[in-house]
């Protein structure tokens, strides 16, 4: 049953019968076969097909995404126990953490807990805002801090600290972007259309460090959060308002197990002033 449950979770996110069958090393055959047991057995649709292998997911297939998701966790925690009888097993606890976080927070939230630690094991993550929100949704991750405004149904997102972005680099150098989804392309694109400047000269790269490095050889201009330069006073740079204060933010799935719920709990309760 958990390997029919798995095939629906994959075929419902990718909306698709041979990517599904891809991703899960099976046959497009045997991927149709079981969501057909699958939907006979609780008697109901789950997918409108809309071609050979498109689908698009019905309100019972919503309802019941959430409720696999659940047994799926609880499988996974009652298999994890079982491996590890022979001592205190650790909670698996899945993390994702934004660029900005990932350097400039998460380092010291850890330093500063780690006695807890000891009960869990972590597995850290960096990605941008909108992947982090949609890896939570599918029960991918447990909790990860991002730096939009980001949620979800089913996710509880709770402020946890201000940064404030600067301009740095060169005027007339190209634009160093970071990709769509992450939050200072956000702030970066409002910065553009709210000063009329032209995006003809842009180099797109999916590493904050890299930005920076970059910067420091006297390559692009970017908006960057302040707290990235603290160690690089080579980097010039020109503050910019209050509109261009961002706000950090836990994100975290609910109904998590009781020692993560405690972590988090831990960081919330942790001052982290960006000097």
């Amino acid at each position: 049953m958990f390997k029919i449950l798995t095939t629906f979770k994959t075929v419902y996110e990718t909306k698709n019968f041979t990517t599904a069958a891809q991703l899960l090393f099976l046959s497009q055959p045997t991927v149709s076969v079981q969501i057909k047991q699958l939907e006979d057995a609780l008697g109901v649709t789950l997918f409108e097909r809309n071609g050979r292998q498109q689908m698009t997911p019905t309100k019972s297939a919503d309802l019941f995404y959430q409720q696999a998701q659940q047994l799926l966790d609880l499988w996974d925690q009652d298999l994890h126990a079982l491996h590890h009888q022979d001592g205190q097993p650790k909670t698996p606890c899945r993390i994702g953490a934004s660029h900005t976080t990932a350097t400039y927070l998460l380092p010291t939230l850890l330093k500063a807990h780690r006695p807890a630690l000891e009960t869990l094991a972590l597995d850290i993550s960096t990605l941008n805002s909108s992947q982090i929100v949609q890896e939570l949704t599918q029960h991918k991750l447990d909790f990860g801090f991002i730096e939009k405004p980001l949620t979800e149904k089913d996710l509880i997102r709770s402020p946890l600290q201000t940064d404030q972005l600067v301009l740095a680099g060169r005027p007339n150098e190209p634009w160093l972007l970071r990709e769509q989804g992450s939050g200072v392309y956000h702030y970066t694109m409002n910065y553009v259309k709210e000063n009329n400047l032209p995006l003809e000269n842009v180099m797109t790269i999916k590493s904050n460090a890299m930005i920076i490095q970059l910067l420091r050889q006297g390559i692009g201009q970017s908006l960057v959060s302040s707290a990235a330069l603290l160690d690089y006073p080579e980097i010039s740079y020109r503050p910019l308002s209050q509109q261009y204060q961002r706000q950090f933010y836990l994100v975290a799935r609910k109904n998590l197990p009781a020692p993560i719920q405690s972590f988090i709990a831990l960081l919330m309760a942790t001052p982290l002033p960006i000097e």
